[in-house]
């Protein structure tokens, strides 16, 4: 079919550097149901296979010009609409895929409402592997005419490459170079102030690619978006607010950049403060002692490998920490620690495993964190083979952007819960995703949990592969041992999410009602000792005075609301205890009713009903207690060996999975 002089679309395409998707994006577009169209592929200096792709197509509704320089997005736009020859242009990306029917059910609406200037569409998400991920939430929010020109002056709720613009609609309007990045925002915004209609078909008829090289998913993951806001809004009022007749518009668009300036005031307004304390309050003398410990620390350093962990405390994930250095012990590493640690109970314990330095003013201070991250990135980056591993801590990802590619970069993750609303902290830390070689992980439900996070946020399932399961292991064993009473212990500190006071209501029940059948027992830094219904042993530091507690009792209560798995469970099933515990995170997937029980729900009344009743149904049958102990050691006897610990961070440390 011969194609008309003037054809009623002009796709515009522009392509820079798109080849790996190149090739699907132009054939959604040439398998149009609507034939009337010509394509129109402005190359931008590609220097990939693109421009071979384009010469490979042979479709006579193709135009394609070249550029022998790249001239960035916004001219390249220009360019294309000053050489438009259709009535409409229908703007695609070189990484996106149209609808079948998109170009007919456009043009259709287009024709028969010529009040209207721009016509968009509802978008579908998807990642680099062309996996559907989601939807756009802005752009659902906007599904009409009245709602996109109400939240227009607040957020950009277009999808660019879903777009039809009437080109008599443009006359003098073109996209400001000066608005790169928000070059399509400033174009509605500006259209909206001039009186003309944009409007959207309540369709998905474009499949919008977020990756690491898009728009979405590359130069905006980089600016948060109060801050693009706050930018893209100030460039246009500057250049608009004399034009007259435009005031009740530009009015909201005021509005709403106060709004995100307030938004922004108290978003980093704790952050702000945070570092004015620590300017405040720092002591000279203390930064001036960590930065020569950091530099003895670095010019005696022998090794290459590099860890850094929060604290020196007590606790789970601190005997975590140290069971992988452990593994490492030959490499010579140097642990830095970022945070204060409170009570600094395993500091020995690290200085007897590692070269160990503290730095919590020095990597946290406002005017030295910058020059001391780039002295360690500087040092580690000369290293042979060099190694950062670290957890719970955001220096890691603040010296991942100044490492070269050869250091390998580890993370462990202790316990996550995706929140769609929520994770916040960690989708700041994405944009890092790819240079992490490995994520290890010691609860597979926080690995599936991670999972679900990542692939919502468009990270193709093929990346999962550095994502690594690590179960944690206990050091000794020791035997089932018969007791007078029934010993139920409570091991942890009294923060919120442990949950003490239900530990504690539990005891003052069961005391009550079967005295002298049970005896409670809680360790850990509990400052209110007010229950005489239990017996407080406060903060034990000594291993071997810890597994004598777990021999000389018979439950461990967990009574948390959130974990990953606990070390101390693995601990007391290894001293022949067995678990009482609510169903947070890997203790459903890795006990069963032999060795546990795990209560039906998390919610904190029922908890404790929950709780009281199993214990009263064990006190009238100690030989099912008995079992239940016998199967907990066994199981920890099969699956906690520190053997297969050591084995499994020995292969990853020595080669975690490349990605950068």
């Amino acid at each position: 079919m011969t194609v008309p002089t003037a054809p009623a679309i002009t796709v515009l395409l522009p392509v820079h550097n798109a080849g790996r998707y190149l090739r699907t994006a132009v054939e959604s577009v040439l398998q149009q149901s609507f034939r009337d169209f010509e394509l129109l592929v402005i190359d931008d200096g590609s220097t990939d296979a693109g421009p071979e792709i384009i010469s490979a197509i042979d479709d006579p509704r193709l135009r394609v010009v070249t550029h022998t320089a790249n001239l960035g997005l916004v001219a390249t736009l220009n360019e294309g609409v000053e050489l438009a020859r259709g009535r409409y242009i229908a703007r695609m990306d070189a990484d996106d895929e149209m609808h079948p029917d998109r170009l007919w059910k456009q043009f259709e609406r287009m024709e028969t409402h010529p009040e209207l200037a721009v016509l968009s569409t509802f978008v579908e998400l998807m990642n680099s592997d062309g996996e559907t991920t989601g939807v756009w939430d802005t752009d659902r929010m906007a599904a009409d005419e009245h709602s996109i020109r109400a939240l227009m002056p607040s957020a950009n709720c277009i999808a660019h490459p879903a777009v039809m613009i009437r080109i008599t609609a443009l006359k003098g309007l073109r996209y400001h170079s000066e608005r790169a990045g928000a070059e399509d925002w400033d174009l509605w915004l500006r259209m909206l102030a001039r009186g003309h209609r944009i409007s959207k078909l309540p369709e998905a008829l474009l499949r919008y690619r977020v990756h690491a090289g898009s728009i979405m998913g590359g130069s905006k993951a980089v600016m948060s978006a109060e801050r693009r806001s706050l930018r893209a809004r100030s460039r246009y009022l500057r250049s608009e607010w004399w034009r007259p007749g435009i005031w009740s518009f530009n009015g909201r668009v005021l509005v709403a950049q106060f709004r995100t300036l307030a938004r922004i005031i108290r978003l980093h307004g704790v952050r702000v403060a945070r570092d004015a304390f620590r300017s405040l309050t720092y002591s000279p003398i203390g930064l001036l002692r960590e930065h020569r410990s950091l530099s003895k620390a670095l010019s005696g350093w022998g090794g290459d490998h590099l860890y850094l962990f929060p604290y020196l405390n007590r606790g789970g994930a601190e005997q975590v920490h140290l069971d992988v250095l452990a593994c490492e012990e030959e490499h010579r590493p140097l642990v830095m620690i970022t945070g204060f640690s409170t009570d600094r109970g395993n500091a020995a314990r690290f200085a007897a495993r590692a070269d160990v330095v503290e730095l919590p003013r020095l990597l946290n201070h406002p005017f030295t964190r910058g020059p001391a991250q780039r002295r360690i990135a500087a040092h580690l980056n000369s290293k042979p083979r060099p190694l950062l591993f670290s957890s719970l801590t955001t220096t890691f990802y603040d010296l991942l952007p100044l490492l070269v590619p050869r250091v390998r970069a580890v993370w462990l993750q202790h316990a996550f819960l995706f929140q769609p609303d929520g994770n916040v902290q960690h989708r700041a830390w994405l944009r890092h995703f790819h240079r992490v070689n490995a994520f290890a992980f010691i609860s597979r439900e926080a690995l599936n949990e991670f999972s679900s996070f990542l692939f919502a946020h468009n990270i193709p399932r093929s990346a999962f592969s550095k994502l690594h399961y690590l179960p944690n292991a206990v050091h000794h064993f020791g035997s089932v041992r018969p007791h007078g009473s029934i010993g139920v212990l409570f091991v942890g500190r009294n923060s919120p999410e442990k949950r003490l006071h239900i530990f504690l209501a539990m005891a003052a029940r069961m005391q009550a009602q079967w005295p002298g059948v049970f005896r409670f027992t809680v360790v850990g830094n509990v400052e209110d000792r007010v229950s005489g219904d239990a017996t407080f042993l406060g903060a034990v530091d000594v291993p071997v005075a810890m597994e004598r507690i777990y021999a000389d009792h018979d439950i461990l209560a967990l009574t948390s609301s959130r974990e990953g798995f606990p070390m101390v469970v693995m601990e007391a099933m290894a001293q022949g205890m067995a678990i009482m515990s609510t169903p947070v995170g890997d203790v459903p997937n890795r006990l069963n009713s032999e060795c546990a029980y795990i209560t039906p729900k998390v919610d904190e009344g029922e908890c404790l009903e929950a709780m009281c009743a199993w214990l009263q149904a064990i006190a009238q049958d100690p030989d099912r207690l008995e079992r239940m102990r016998r199967s907990a050691l066994a199981l920890a006897m099969k699956e906690y060996r520190m053997e297969d610990f050591r084995r499994r961070y020995q292969a990853l440390l020595s080669n975690p999975a490349a990605s950068t």
